[in-house]
């Protein structure tokens, strides 16, 4: 046998075991169970199975054409080098696909039992709503919402519409992983769904011009809170969603002693000590006193400026004095995307006081928690009633999860 037909032959045999391997993506259950596919609703399952499905037979055509090209190099030297390369190349492209394919599949998967499949439906369903809610009115398409459970401390979001790893494929939903300890108290939903809102209306931007107007005065505090415009949007979102639930569950993840002054060059996100204090100063503007107050205290006696590098603790001083002010344009600054209205006017936060939660305690009584109506009608007050009182009462913050997880699971009732 010739050379090149022993290197053809080869290459058949290479491509033999990519494309065999590949067609066993046209069986959903390689990576998720029946169940969990299931548990998706049709809008989001027909979503993601589709674009699966188109990207698995763009994969298998291009496995026959990269086919027919090897079996010509048999024949023809001259196309040797042509079939190698897109041999490689139909390699890597199945590593994209399998990469996209095991991260839906981990996703969807990540509803292993019938509470994890309850809980996530839900959640599936009042962050569709939290989108649903301001871009309809506006006349913005409202994309499907995939939740999951993943590690770490902080949640995350793959936004619908960015471009997947596999060549080609886009998102179809709005991908939010939600971490365990927050299942139960999914404040954090609502920022990455703020994200989503923030990127489809435009906010990001708006709302960095008017943190540079209220800073115009001192160019270093501006230089520093304009690059956070983006996770300060979506901080303000998950606030008018939830409230003061929020911010205390914002300070539990970013109140590590170890990391609450970090400030890594180039990370958007801002300094946890200032997140939590802005988030302090958007519950008072929105709010007056209140309990948010205590944990301003708190922070500001735990964790003083001076415990900070030496070259951020001014920064945060200063800050710190204009806090009322940031507070202010986060809050209350007319954006285009909104039809020149703040997002205070899209989704108030006066729905989800500490008196407006606690005349919605009043009227549905013990029903509350165990309705599926109040469920159905009041899920993400009823998030923000349960991260306040656990807030409020960190001596039973254990009965309010336990509550919370009930109502969430559909399991039987835990009084708190």
């Amino acid at each position: 046998m010739n050379e090149h037909r022993l290197i053809a032959e080869e290459l058949q045999r290479q491509l033999g075991h990519w494309v065999g391997a590949a067609q066993c993506f046209l069986d959903a259950e390689e990576f998720a169970s029946r169940h969990a596919w299931e548990s998706l609703e049709q809008s989001i399952g027909v979503s993601v199975r589709t674009q699966l499905a188109r990207t698995v037979e763009q994969l298998l055509e291009n496995g026959r054409t990269t086919a027919a090209a090897v079996r010509a190099s048999r024949m023809d030297p001259a196309a040797l080098a042509d079939a190698q390369s897109a041999v490689q190349q139909f390699r890597r492209r199945y590593v994209q696909v399998e990469t996209t394919l095991d991260f839906f599949g981990q996703a969807v998967n990540t509803r292993t039992s019938a509470h994890l499949r309850t809980a996530l439906q839900f959640l599936d369903s009042v962050a569709y709503s939290s989108i649903e809610q301001v871009l309809r009115p506006l006349g913005l398409p409202v994309p499907p919402v995939l939740t999951y459970l993943g590690e770490g401390l902080g949640a995350s979001i793959l936004r619908v519409g960015i471009r997947l790893w596999a060549p080609g494929a886009v998102n179809p939903v709005a991908a939010v992983k939600i971490v365990r300890h927050n299942l139960y108290r999914p404040t954090s939903l609502f920022h990455e769904t703020g994200h989503q809102v923030a990127h489809l209306a435009g906010w990001n931007p708006v709302l960095a011009d008017a943190l540079g107007a209220t800073l115009a005065d001192d160019p270093a505090l501006r230089a520093m809170w304009q690059p956070w415009s983006s996770e300060i949007a979506a901080d303000v979102y998950a606030f008018v969603l939830t409230g003061f639930a929020s911010v205390a569950a914002l300070h539990d993840v970013v109140g590590d002693e170890r990391t609450l002054f970090r400030w890594p060059l180039g990370d958007p996100h801002p300094i946890g000590w200032l997140r939590t204090l802005l988030g302090c100063a958007m519950c008072r503007h929105a709010y007056g006193p209140g309990p948010w107050d205590r944990l301003e205290r708190a922070v500001l006696t735990t964790y003083p400026p001076s415990r900070a590098e030496a070259t951020t603790a001014p920064l945060l001083l200063r800050s710190h004095r204009r806090m009322d002010a940031i507070a202010a344009a986060c809050l209350d600054t007319k954006v285009p995307g909104f039809r020149d209205r703040p997002v205070t006017a899209l989704v108030d936060p006066q729905q989800v006081s500490p008196a407006s939660l606690a005349a919605l305690e009043r009227t549905a009584g013990a029903s509350l928690w165990t309705s599926p109506h109040w469920r159905g009608t009041e899920g993400i007050r009823l998030i923000a009633l349960a991260g306040l009182r656990e807030a409020e009462n960190p001596e039973r913050a254990g009965e309010w999860i336990s509550r919370a997880r009930t109502w969430m699971t559909g399991q039987r009732s835990v009084a708190a």
